[in-house]
């Protein structure tokens, strides 16, 4: 993995912790991001004028993507509302890694050497290592919440092998991004509508529109880079790496919530470290 493309995939873990972290803490969590994936859809229209269109064998996997997407965002929220930002996220995140590589070594015959395999372990070693550190501890969350959160970890891994297909086929990796946002941009909103009645709605976006319109910058942005990387490199080195946005994570617990740094956290977060080394080189 080149030095670009290993900076690139750790700045869009940095951005998909925060964005996750700003749903969490931002009321309605279902509002949020309808209003998140209207405002990307709605962002990203300029845009399409200016690229060229997908090439037609990477339709299905749009389409597909954008079921796959919705499902994730959903599943997501109905997570965060059972259980702990510091339990989910890790639970979730860590449990994609290891479904990706098994997949996409089954799927696309994408082979990784031996230090690649011990990186990758090292680091979702690390991710389930800081859901145990918890002071509740995740044999201790209820069992709607392990399941949502470990259904969060299938979704991560399916849209990974759905759009690294896709964007591979796409013949622009931006083009495909772009339409994939688009067309990720209508269900979620209905889903809201459907749910919330009308008052409720109204008063609700109005609270919610500025964080909704950070986190539809920072996911498009962060995501972007994520395809633009799986077009460059294999789909299960990139989607490991990206798992440690569970480190920028805890840092933001730590810095803004709060919360210890222990000794224990301490030992995992170099655990992780080394993993995305081997993982680097």
């Amino acid at each position: 993995m080149s030095g670009l493309i290993f900076s690139a995939v750790l700045l869009a873990a940095l951005l998909h912790a925060i964005w996750n972290a700003l749903i969490k803490v931002s009321g309605d969590r279902l509002v949020i991001m309808g209003v998140t994936t209207a405002a990307t859809s709605i962002l990203v229209i300029p845009a399409l004028f200016l690229l060229p269109l997908p090439a037609s064998e990477s339709w299905p996997y749009l389409v597909l993507s954008a079921c796959v997407h919705t499902f994730y965002m959903l599943v997501l929220v109905r997570a965060y509302g059972l259980g702990d930002f510091a339990q989910v996220y890790p639970l979730s995140r860590g449990s994609a890694p290891l479904l990706t590589a098994i997949l996409g070594f089954l799927l696309l015959n994408e082979a990784m050497d031996s230090s690649e395999i011990l990186g990758m372990l090292l680091i979702v070693t690390g991710i389930f290592g800081l859901t145990l550190e918890t002071s509740a501890g995740v044999l201790q969350l209820s069992r709607p919440a392990l399941f949502y959160s470990l259904l969060t970890g299938l979704c991560i891994t399916a849209y990974s092998l759905v759009d690294g297909m896709g964007v591979r086929l796409a013949g622009n990796s931006l083009s495909f991004t772009l339409w994939m946002f688009f067309l990720d941009g209508f269900m979620v909103p209905l889903v809201a509508i459907a749910r919330r009645p009308g008052n409720v709605l109204r008063s609700t976006i109005i609270a919610v529109w500025k964080p909704g319109l950070l986190v539809a910058l920072l996911s498009t942005l962060g995501y972007a880079i994520i395809l633009w990387a799986f077009s460059q490199e294999r789909i299960a080195p990139v989607a490991v790496l990206r798992e440690t946005s569970v480190l920028f994570a805890m840092l933001i617990s730590v810095l803004l919530i709060k919360e210890n740094f222990s000794l224990l956290r301490t030992g995992i977060a170099l655990l992780i470290l080394l993993g995305i080394v081997l993982l680097g080189i």
